[in-house]
């Protein structure tokens, strides 16, 4: 097995400095793939942690026509819906909101779960691997939309692009797949408090037993934002 590349880790007093931080370090990564590559395939988190990032992110001056954004996992609702990552995506992000950007979308894929993982496979199949991933971390250690004892994402093969997830107690979901997810080319967890902090130094013991397990597990490493409160 490949060794894993560093974990290097950026602490903050709070959220907002850790946002802002973190857009500040994306956008020169996304400015010197642009320059040297034309165009860059971004993914980014849903839910509400992520969306002072995606504020400050999006107010940095970028060709943004040549960024290709989509979310690392959305909840299987209408786009509208308040839960939609889509929906608060496109709240927080300027350019994708005015039109600047283009979108990958998990919705309008049919009623059927299944059916709309594989429709979006087939979309991500057609596409490079992403230049960088932002995810977020549940507090049982769980990335996108793959959570703990989700057997059949979780050990979904690396010939698949998205996988669609039912955990307990929760709306189903499609998410980006663990290959998709471990083959960027640049990857960042922006997380807080002091008990998700615990989880990741217990899956840094052993990426094993966490979802998170394969960001931690990638070659090329992984950068952590996180904030105190």
């Amino acid at each position: 097995m490949t060794a894993a590349g560093p974990l290097v880790r950026h602490r903050f007093e709070t959220l907002a400095d850790a946002s802002e931080a973190l857009a500040e370090a994306i956008a020169v990564r996304l400015g010197t793939l642009l320059r040297e590559q034309g165009s860059a395939l971004v993914a980014v988190p849903g839910g509400t942690t992520p969306a002072r990032f995606l504020t400050a992110l999006g107010a940095h001056e970028l060709p943004w026509e040549n960024v290709t954004l989509m979310p690392t996992d959305e909840r299987f609702v209408a786009p509208g819906d308040q839960a939609s990552n889509e929906r608060m995506i496109r709240a927080a992000f300027a350019p994708l909101r005015e039109g600047r950007t283009p979108f990958v979308s998990f919705h309008n894929a049919g009623d059927d779960l299944a059916a709309a993982a594989a429709s979006l496979d087939r979309v991500l199949r057609g596409l490079p691997p992403l230049d960088i991933v932002v995810s977020g971390m549940g507090a049982d250690g769980h990335v996108a939309s793959l959570f703990p004892g989700e057997t059949a994402a979780l050990s979904a093969p690396a010939s698949v692009h998205a996988v669609a997830a039912s955990p307990p107690d929760l709306p189903p979901r499609l998410s980006l797949s663990p290959a998709r997810l471990h083959g960027a080319g640049y990857a960042a967890l922006l997380i807080s408090g002091a008990e998700k902090d615990q989880v990741l130094a217990s899956a840094a013991e052993l990426p094993g037993g966490f979802p998170v397990g394969l960001l931690l597990q990638r070659r090329e490493g992984l950068d952590v934002y996180w904030a105190k409160t």
